[in-house]
């Protein structure tokens, strides 16, 4: 456990250290949020349209991190050496992990606080729903990040993949705003989209005020798509190795 923690606290150490990482992080994505305050309140657009920038934005930095630091370290050639060293793997990943999901945590509650004391979103009730749907949908996205990241060989394609997945889930998964008419193709991209579910989740609890048991059919998809690609992830880099 003090092996995985310390993997856990270098990790965002050098995160922070890193004044492009901190913009992509908060400066990025609160400079959205207040472009989309500009939007109206009446019909849930404004709502719809921030926490599309949530979903957004912290699945963007989960892919793009994840294939990044293992990606360094096999550029750097430190991959083998980490895999065969005296910490299991099992520690070297659970620290992976933990470092990508508090900082898509963190990322996400400065969003949200943003929101509603910068922006004045009107958002006063289920912080509680909030924060479980947040905890499944980063989840999620962090099994997919470290999946995708035991098959992309460069930065140029994680960056592509990352977009590319985000893009497609996000605004043909009717997150932005409502989609009228979908096609087959879009209903089928929003139903398998985590972001759209978390998305759509997060409104009504913020907007309608819906309890925790009428979410369970988005929270199940989201916690069992993310641990088939985590133990998929996972499995596939210790195969590398």
């Amino acid at each position: 456990m003090k092996k995985t923690l310390a993997i856990v606290m270098v990790g965002i150490r050098q995160m922070l250290a890193d004044p492009v990482y901190i913009m992509f992080l908060i400066g990025l994505p609160i400079l959205m949020t207040w472009v989309m305050s500009f939007l109206p309140v009446e019909g849930g657009m404004y709502e719809m349209a921030t926490l599309g920038v949530l979903v957004m934005f912290v699945a963007l930095n989960i892919i793009t991190s994840a294939g990044g630091y293992i990606l360094e370290e096999k550029q750097n050639g430190t991959w083998n050496r980490i895999l065969t060293s005296s910490t299991s793997y099992w520690n070297i990943m659970a620290g992976y992990f933990i470092k990508i999901f508090f900082m898509a945590f963190m990322q996400a509650t400065i969003l949200l606080l943003s929101s509603k004391y910068l922006f004045g979103a009107p958002w006063n009730q289920g912080y509680f729903e909030m924060i479980i749907v947040l905890i499944v949908y980063i989840f999620a996205m962090t099994g997919l990040g470290l999946f995708l990241a035991g098959f992309l060989k460069s930065q140029g394609q994680i960056q592509a993949v990352a977009m590319a997945v985000v893009m497609i889930g996000t605004m043909l998964g009717g997150v932005f705003f409502p989609i009228e008419n979908p096609s087959t193709v879009i209903r089928v991209i929003a139903s398998i989209s985590p972001q759209s579910w978390a998305a759509n989740a997060l409104k009504e609890i913020l907007t309608v005020g819906v309890s925790l048991s009428s979410l369970l059919t988005p929270l199940i998809w989201m916690g069992a798509m993310g641990m088939l690609l985590l133990i998929g992830g996972v499995v596939k880099l210790q195969m590398e190795g």
